[in-house]
């Protein structure tokens, strides 16, 4: 046991020296500029990563399913879609993989996931039969979920210009996307069997992406502070810590960030509030549907529609994120939510009444942009802004997960409608989903949920919004008083809290004496 411990403390000396050593590294006054380049090339790569396949949809199964096997197109994309479960069991693994970021660091899981993507993308390009497909397409489905760029994002910005930051990388992004069409009329050539070669480009810049960011990415200043104050911590002094001050400062794991947000006033709510807007989701992934099935679109009308999407949702993105940063992260989600069922109203409307096929495109890109927007804030700064560093990583895992099973939650929902609702009524079903969630997630914010804009992450403890205890007056003569009640602490660090409880007994205490 003693050899044990002289190990791990040796260990824990040798990185201290290295991660003291990366916190006092001298950066050049260039730095941001081009570590941002890199980020949003990244997630350029995580957002084409992340819909390629979705408009490639039809090439993959005519190919692999109706040419390689005989089948009926319909009986292919439906095998397909089975065999799209096959990655959910993989993907739980995120609840063990994402952890370890608050452990060894953010930089090595930001080069590690951008290169997966790329090796993802590549091994799609490479595919001649369904397996090989399946091999790249469920690397690439687990890499995109865990976004350390967006980690990178928020811990290397400032407080005033966080959620800006982070709006203008993604906004950058889905521009981004639109290289997906413009590789598919220049390599494919109006070839249908080409689809493979447009993989490849992603994959090229994912490549290049995880070299640039292993040179020349620094590991972020708010892991390596609050990671040093742990290796400074004597061995024997974390033993003797309480169970709360364990959660408190351990250095990652989904259980202990799961205890950790239920036992915190912010997060429980944050949590709630996801679990509804979450519920809202079906609209996201269907509006190809309506668009085809309800408002009855041409191809050619889908596909003028569909390139003026990334417009619109970028436009949006960009205004959830300045909006954030000037009034605050609640009042943003609001807003969003409530411009998000006015696009999809619009989309609907555009697309039945036969208005342009670009109005119809923007709208549903609005409708995007805004429902990310305000769901980015939620799940992505919000949940960020409201753990500690060494918790944080760990903690977002659970708004990807309450992602997925209100996602699919929704998704069973739909099933149990579709058969009863005529198609013309699609876009009115997926709209009727959507109101109950964003209006609950409304409401939760509004009610329970404190603001966290202008807080400094390395500071942040998690406990700033717990509601303190009433405090019974111990002298005798102010036993007629009530008993002190501290107001909500609504965002103040907890030295500002202690020093208000200071004075607070300071005047009970000469309150007292005068009255005796």
């Amino acid at each position: 046991m003693a050899k044990n411990v002289e190990r791990l403390q040796a260990r824990e000396a040798k990185e201290l020296i290295r991660r003291e050593k990366q916190l006092g590294a001298r950066r050049n006054k260039f730095y941001m500029i081009y570590l941002f380049m890199i980020l949003s090339l990244i997630y350029i790569t995580d957002e084409m990563a992340s819909t390629i396949s979705i408009q490639f949809q039809a090439n993959i199964v005519t190919e692999f399913f109706v040419k390689n096997m005989g089948m009926e197109y319909g009986a292919g994309l439906s095998l397909f879609s089975a065999i799209g479960f096959i990655s959910y069991p993989v993907t739980v693994l995120i609840i063990f993989y994402r952890p370890l970021a608050d452990k060894f660091g953010r930089k090595p899981f930001l080069v590690i996931n951008t290169l997966c993507m790329g090796l993802g993308l590549f091994l799609v390009y490479l595919s001649k039969d369904i397996y090989v497909y399946m091999i790249g397409g469920t690397l690439m489905s687990f890499m995109v979920s865990h976004d350390m760029q967006c980690v990178y994002i928020l811990e290397c910005s400032d407080e005033k210009s966080r959620a800006r930051n982070y709006a203008i990388v993604k906004a950058v992004a889905i521009l981004g996307t639109l290289l997906v069409p413009l590789l598919r009329a220049t390599l494919m050539q109006n070839v249908s069997e080409r689809w493979h070669v447009v993989y490849l480009v992603p994959a090229i810049i994912g490549f290049v992406m995880a070299l640039f960011a292993l040179l020349f990415a620094k590991e972020t200043n708010a892991f390596l502070t609050k990671r040093i104050e742990y290796l400074k911590t004597p061995i024997e002094e974390r033993k003797q810590r309480s169970k709360e001050e364990c959660e408190q400062n351990a250095q990652g794991g989904i259980l202990t960030a799961v205890k950790f947000a239920f036992r915190h006033r912010q997060l429980r709510f944050l949590i709630i509030a996801c679990c509804c807007f979450y519920l809202a989701s079906l609209g996201t992934a269907t509006y190809s549907t309506v668009m085809a099935k309800s408002a009855l679109m041409t191809e050619e009308e889908i596909t003028l529609a569909l390139f003026l999407y990334p417009v619109g949702n970028a436009l949006f993105t960009l205004i959830s994120g300045f909006v954030s940063d000037k009034f605050g992260r609640k009042i943003t989600i609001i807003a969003m939510s409530c411009s998000a069922l006015a696009c999809y109203l619009l989309f609907i409307l555009s697309g039945m009444f036969k208005w342009t096929p670009y109005l119809t495109g923007f709208a549903i890109g609005g409708f995007m942009g805004s429902y990310w927007g305000a769901g980015d804030t939620i799940g992505g700064i919000m949940f960020s802004e409201s753990s500690p560093t060494n918790l944080r990583s760990s903690v977002t895992v659970i708004n990807t997960l309450l992602n997925g099973v209100m996602g699919g939650l929704a998704t069973v929902i739909s099933m149990i409608l579709l058969p009863v609702i005529p198609e013309k009524m699609f876009g009115y079903m997926y709209l009727g989903l959507t109101v109950p969630g964003l209006v609950g997630a409304i409401v939760i914010m509004w009610l329970f949920v404190g603001e966290t804009r202008g807080l400094d992450l390395k500071k942040v403890t998690g406990t700033e919004w717990d509601k303190p205890k009433k405090i019974k007056e111990e002298t005798q003569g102010a036993r007629g008083h009530r008993g002190l009640q501290f107001s909500k602490s609504n965002g103040l660090n907890s030295a500002q809290t202690n020093s208000r409880w200071i004075l607070s007994r300071k005047h009970a205490v000469l309150q007292a004496y005068s009255n005796k």
